[in-house]
């Protein structure tokens, strides 16, 4: 069975946290929200409606934000693969 969303690699992992810690505070989460409500409404929404409802709204937002990102990411990656062939 083909897989519909791709398998994050510790890589992908990796440049995702790098990129995360080079912005201060949640600057980095903050934007990636505006981003995924422009690009991906019906996603950005889903967080917002689960996250009022936790008591951790922040913590659970942060959480989704990040694990779209990494599927994003990954899917980038395998992208750029794909483009350049294998063994290159």
């Amino acid at each position: 069975m083909e897989r519909l969303l791709p398998l994050v690699t510790k890589e992908t992992g990796y440049a995702v946290c790098r990129e995360l810690e080079r912005e201060a505070n949640n600057d980095y989460v903050i934007r990636l929200l505006e981003r995924l409500e422009d690009e991906n409404p019906c996603v950005a929404e889903f967080i917002s409606r689960l996250a009022i409802q936790h008591e951790d709204p922040v913590g659970l937002s942060t959480a989704a934000a990040l694990v779209y990102r990494l599927l994003e990411s990954q899917a980038e990656a395998d992208r750029l693969r794909e483009q350049i062939g294998p063994g290159k």
